[in-house]
């Protein structure tokens, strides 16, 4: 490694050190992580000043990035199949999306500069699909609102309306998990004003305030292991339902060569259906996808599931006389 390529790596690690600590560091801690002098580090940070183009701000004697300033993290370098795998998740949160995230376009454009041409351009048509989706401003300012909160572990005050409110409300809420899924992009976090982690859709929150307060995070691991048994991966129960679906042959192909759930087991029919077992903590979120197969997937169980699905299929029938 040349001298200047060791410099490069170096300026990259503590800019990516101070975009982890936002209430500062020392040129002693600086010097302690990255195995250099503190004269280094201290020419260092003038150096990512004037061509890192970070602006720094010195005080109480530990270096912090200006409050507001939009760092840029360090360089990705990715293989093809990597950038295979990236085009594939861009592709899957835009066939979700119904307005266009415009941090999201650029990123995709830098990922297509670093990539050969025939992926760079598939990525480029990709981006250019994204843009024909209508533009939300309000919505991108919320998101990245909610982003820099939760990157930091500061709390954020969000005017929320639910699905079934007159009006919308305030909470103030610690940041745990922002995911994005096939329904929409999904924040999740303590409530101080319910008094547990609620599940806050992204599309309901029409403006997020900072509180500079900063909390410490819970047990993610927990947490996300709670989502993951959920169907959609956004919902947060202590229930347990046992369900059974029986699939008929003409899709059994179809059932059997997915992966559906965390819990999944796949039972074999006598006429060549096959029958599908997961246990979830709540039955919101699979209703829907039950009725997506019409006439080739029965509830089996449980007893509720069953009803629900059966009273929403007669209510549609009633409307096609």
């Amino acid at each position: 490694m040349t001298e200047q390529t060791r410099r490069s790596t170096r300026l990259i690690r503590i800019r990516d050190i101070l975009v982890r600590r936002p209430n500062g560091v020392t040129t002693l801690e600086l010097a302690r992580e990255t195995g250099y002098s503190q004269r280094t580090i201290q020419r260092d940070l003038v150096a990512i000043e004037s061509e890192l183009n970070v602006p720094l701000v010195f005080e109480n004697r530990r270096w912090r990035i200006m409050d507001g300033a939009q760092p840029l993290f360090g360089p990705v370098r990715l293989t093809l199949q990597e950038g295979r795998a990236l085009y594939f998740a861009m592709r899957l949160m835009l066939r979700s999306a119904d307005e266009h995230d415009p941090d999201a376009l650029t990123a995709l454009e830098k990922v297509a500069e670093a990539l050969p041409k025939g992926m760079a351009e598939h990525m480029q048509r990709t981006v250019r699909e994204y843009r024909q989706l209508p533009f939300n401003r309000d919505a991108t300012e919320v998101l990245a609102r909610i982003t820099e909160a939760w990157a930091t572990s500061r709390s954020i005050i969000i005017e929320y309306r639910s699905a079934h409110a007159s009006g919308p409300r305030r909470y103030e809420v610690d940041p745990y998990i922002l995911d994005h899924t096939e329904s929409g992009t999904y924040l999740i976090g303590y409530s101080h004003a319910h008094g547990e982690v609620r599940v806050f859709k992204v599309d309901r929150i029409r403006a997020v305030e900072q509180t500079g307060r900063e909390f410490e995070p819970v047990d993610l691991d927990r947490l996300a292991e709670t989502l993951r048994n959920s169907w959609g991966g956004v919902v947060i129960g202590e229930s347990r339902y046992d369900v059974v679906i029986d699939f008929s042959p003409s899709v059994a192909d179809r059932i059997r060569e997915s992966y559906w759930h965390v819990s999944q087991e796949l039972e074999m029919l006598p006429e060549g259906g096959i029958r599908l077992k997961v246990s979830l903590p709540s039955l919101l979120e699979i209703t829907p996808w039950v009725l997506s197969w019409g006439p080739e997937a029965v509830v089996v169980a449980p007893d509720e599931l069953r009803e629900r699905v059966a009273g929403l299929v007669k209510a549609a029938a009633q409307r096609y006389p």
